[in-house]
């Protein structure tokens, strides 16, 4: 009759939630490459990962010569990696700058000398180069108008 209330309370849709133990076998054979593949997580997400209680998982980590779970050193370690990216991409746009710079520079002394031309002789054409970069030059200026005026004019719609 026992065995009927038992077989009864779990049709009902009871469980008993008691989880049950990992196989010795399970915790016997999980090796450190096992184990170094959930690192990056915290501890207690690596053991359910692992299928193993955390406290078979620290004895694990013992017997391999892991002291403490190193979650926070990796995280530590990719924090820093990333800290390095954004720097070296930092220095590069600082060099791209650097040359920007020497572009700008390259470019006014060929203007110079491109006045000085004119000066001498004025029926000469200008360059095809600095018509270009006079052409967009009066573009982005015109743009920027633009914008400016236009941004005004919604202010003054929104006074009124």
């Amino acid at each position: 009759m026992e065995e009927n209330k038992e077989i009864g309370w779990k049709s009902a849709g009871i469980v008993d939630n008691k989880k049950k133990r990992a196989a010795s076998e399970h915790i016997v054979s999980i090796a450190l490459s096992d184990l170094a593949k959930y690192f990056d997580l915290p501890i207690t997400k690596g053991s359910r990962n692992l299928k193993v209680r955390l406290t078979v998982l620290k004895k694990k980590c013992r017997e391999l010569g892991i002291p403490r779970w190193p979650h926070r050193k990796i995280k530590s370690l990719d924090g820093l990696i990333q800290d390095l990216q954004t720097y070296e991409e930092a220095k590069r746009q600082q060099q791209e700058n650097e040359v920007a710079a020497m572009v700008v520079a390259k470019r006014r002394r060929m203007l110079e000398s491109e006045k000085e031309n004119i000066e001498r002789k004025p029926f000469m054409e200008l360059d095809t180069e600095t018509k270009r970069f006079r052409r967009d030059v009066f573009k982005r200026k015109h743009r920027a108008r633009a914008l400016r005026n236009h941004g005004l004019s919604m202010s003054n719609n929104q006074l009124i």
